[in-house]
Formats: C-alpha cells, sequence, structure tokens
C-alpha cells in the first residue's frame, strides 16, 4: 500500500466564510484526512478565528500577510481580505515557516493566494498543484464579463487597465491588473495545472505557460445527512428554487422578471448573498432567505421540484446545478459558461439562451405542468451527479498527487488533460 502523504492546501479564504472554493478545499481535506493522509489547510487569519486548530481530522493554520494591513481600507467587506495577485511577503515568510515543519509532499493552492506559494515554489521540495476556480489568473475582474456584462474578447493590458476600475475604482483596478500581469512569469513554477472544467482551462490557456498542460478535475459537491426541515420554507414542498449570490450577472433580475409573467403554480424561493445590485423589492409569491448555512440550502434543494440557474455570466462550473441533481431536482439553467456540460438539455434539465425571458419562462411552465418529466429528469440527473460526489472527486485528486510525485504527468503536453468520462 502507498505511503500517506502530507498535503498542504492553501486557500484566499476558509471558515467561517464558505462560498464554492472554500466548501471545495473542506470537502477535500476531510476526504483526504479520512483516506489517512496527513492534511492543513493553510488560509487567511479572519476576525475571531483561531490561529491554529484541528478541525475534521485535519489542521487549519491561520496567517497574515503585509496585504492584510496595507489593503484594509480597500476591502468591500472588511471582515473578508483578499490576496493580491503578486506574492505577499508576510504570507510568503509565514508559508516558508509552516513548509520548513511540516515538509510537505505535495502544495495544493486555490485564489490569489497561489502567488505566495509560487515565490518559494523554486526552492522547495514540494510539488506545487494550482487549481483554477475561475477566471482569475488571466481575467483581473475574474469573470470574463465587462461592466456592463458584455463578454470579453481576451486579456490585453490596456483594455483591463480601462476595465477594472468599473469593479474595483480607478487606484485599486490599475494595481490589481499591473500586479496580476507582471507576476504571470511565476506560473512557470507550477508542477501542475487543474481547472474545475474544461471551459475554465480553455478560458484560462492565455495565462499558463505554452505547452503545460491542464488536467480537469470537477469541485467537490458535499452532500451532509439528511437534518430538520427548515421552517422559513413554504409549507409545501415542489417549489422552484434559485441558490446564489443575489446579483444581476447571476440572473436574478431575468428569473424575477419571467417568474412574474410565467403564472407557475408554486412559490419561488430566492436564497444567497446579498450583492450591491440586489433587488429591494421582490414580486409576489418570492420567499427570499439570506447567508443561509450549507446544510438549511441542501434541505431547501432536498424539497424542492425546481432548480433553477439563470446566469448571464459564464459560469466556471455550476456547483448548484450539481447540488440540485443530487437531490433528484430537473435544473432549468442557462447555455453558458460551463453549464451545458453539468445540465445535459432534455435529458437532466432545460437549457435556455442567457437572458431570454420567453424561453425561461416556457421552460419553467413546462416543468410546473409535466409532473413525468419532472420525475424523469430528477432521477437522470441524481445519477449524473454521481461523478461529482466527493468520494469521486477525493479519489481522482489522490491519484493525481500520486502521479506528480511519481512523475508520470507530461508537462509538456500542449492539450488539456480531461477527466475520463467527464462532459466537463
Amino acid at each position: 500500500m502507498p505511503p500517506p502523504m502530507r498535503i498542504l492546501q492553501v486557500t484566499d479564504l476558509f471558515e467561517p466564510f464558505i462560498g464554492g472554493m472554500e466548501l471545495h478545499v473542506k470537502t477535500l481535506s476531510q476526504g483526504l484526512a479520512q483516506r489517512g493522509h496527513e492534511v492543513t489547510v493553510v488560509t487567511a487569519h479572519l476576525p475571531g478565528t483561531a490561529v491554529d486548530e484541528a478541525v475534521d481530522g485535519f489542521r487549519v493554520r491561520r496567517i497574515a500577510g503585509w496585504s492584510g494591513r496595507a489593503l484594509a481600507g480597500w476591502y468591500e467587506r472588511a471582515e473578508v481580505p483578499f490576496h493580491p495577485p503578486v506574492p505577499d511577503p508576510g504570507v510568503v515568510a509565514a508559508l516558508r515557516r509552516i513548509v520548513d515543519e511540516l515538509h510537505p509532499d505535495v502544495v495544493h493552492a486555490q485564489g490569489w493566494i497561489s502567488y505566495s506559494c509560487l515565490a518559494i515554489a523554486r526552492h522547495q521540495r514540494f510539488r506545487l498543484v494550482v487549481t483554477l476556480h475561475d477566471y482569475s489568473f488571466a481575467c483581473v475582474r475574474k469573470t470574463l464579463l465587462r461592466s456592463d456584462l458584455t463578454p470579453c474578447s481576451g486579456p490585453r493590458l490596456g483594455l483591463c487597465l480601462r476595465c477594472a476600475p468599473g469593479q474595483y475604482g480607478i487606484v485599486k483596478g490599475a494595481a490589481l491588473t499591473t500586479g496580476l500581469r507582471a507576476a504571470r512569469p511565476l506560473h512557470a513554477r507550477v508542477a501542475s495545472w487543474v481547472a474545475i472544467s474544461q471551459f475554465v482551462a480553455d478560458s484560462s490557456r492565455c495565462a499558463i505557460p505554452r505547452g503545460r498542460a491542464i488536467s480537469v478535475i470537477p469541485p467537490t459537491s458535499a452532500q451532509p445527512p439528511p437534518a430538520p426541515r427548515p421552517e422559513w420554507l413554504p409549507a409545501a414542498d415542489g417549489y422552484a428554487l434559485f441558490v446564489g449570490a443575489l446579483g444581476s450577472y447571476k440572473g436574478l433580475s431575468w428569473l424575477l422578471d419571467a417568474y412574474a409573467g410565467a403564472g407557475l403554480r408554486r412559490p419561488l424561493v430566492v436564497v444567497g448573498t446579498t450583492q450591491p445590485d440586489t433587488p429591494r423589492t421582490w414580486p409576489a409569491g418570492v420567499v427570499v432567505r439570506t447567508n443561509v448555512p450549507h446544510q438549511q440550502v441542501m434541505e431547501a434543494w432536498r424539497h424542492a421540484g425546481i432548480g433553477l440557474v439563470p446566469s448571464l455570466w459564464p459560469e466556471p462550473f455550476g456547483l448548484v446545478a450539481v447540488e440540485a441533481m443530487r437531490s433528484g431536482v430537473p435544473v432549468v439553467a442557462s447555455r453558458i459558461g460551463a453549464l451545458p456540460g453539468i445540465v445535459v438539455d432534455g435529458v437532466t434539465g432545460i437549457l435556455v439562451t442567457p437572458g431570454h425571458s420567453t424561453e425561461l419562462r416556457a421552460a419553467m411552465q413546462r416543468l410546473d405542468q409535466e409532473p413525468e418529466l419532472r420525475s424523469r429528469m430528477g432521477a437522470a440527473g441524481l445519477s449524473q451527479a454521481e461523478q461529482f460526489s466527493a468520494e469521486a472527486v477525493t479519489a481522482l485528486y489522490e491519484q493525481h498527487y500520486r502521479r506528480l510525485l511519481a512523475e508520470e504527468l507530461e508537462p509538456d503536453s500542449a492539450s488539456s488533460v480531461p477527466v475520463a468520462g467527464s462532459r466537463l
């Protein structure tokens, strides 16, 4: 039996902040620890969190860098700092101390904190894996969208310098754009690039050294055990459910417009985190809940009848669609980004043209009125979603680490390396 590995998972943020990437890191770390590996998560120190603690079989080390102090006034939310797209000297020093103490076999980085890992990768014995969860290594806005939600034609310094201020402001936008471009030569120090979907791999190719492979491994989808039904849900099951950031780029305004004119017999439940452009008023029949724990989100999916993922931006993956499918819920989703590789049109759900209200309304009405179709699509989605289970994805990463340590990967291959059987 192969010996256990020492694995350092490095991520911008972690609990108590939990988004898609953070949930993936937590679930993957739990799975690797259960398989006998020594796992440590290194992340930013947030107010009120322990510097060093044991969680679910693995260790969490929280560190602070120079940027946390220097950029404190620049954060959109003071309690949620971000790592800049360049090495942070304070984070680099803390990472070097942890690496010298733990001697990891693999350092697996996600997010812009990867740049601090890159700063020490050349002189350390570990193998560095970087997972692309979005487009942040190619696009400073991380979205491949301009301020007016139109698609970007590709990163160019002059264009990015004009685009970034729409999200960050002039000073911060210019600093982040030039930093991201200046740090690009460090990408050559990555031993293995992984993308969460083929769409992300293809869209990030311009930022990856020429000739380097990008493997495709989906993020983990945790399936917590059943829990009490949240009291804030509608009394009857079978409602339509939207989960995600409550902003325009997620298609929320489009969805509300389509729902208001669809005449559905079921309420719409909206669960998510508020954004600067979150609606202030809601149509009749809409139940809104913010800052809901993941356990309750999954309970909401278990009682839903229709899942709605009307994104207007190119979703890097579509974890919400997977969570719906894992609960046997058919999905109406936009035909954009990686979503067509998750939701099989006519099989596990219905794909619609982004922003096309008539199509979205018709898809919702069809699922609302055809119970046999809902049942058939829900069963098909439940079967397909098994490839995204925590067990399946943990096994893929474990195999990937071992191949990398055995130097069986071919870093000079020009093509991406997809997961066998994946449609991502």
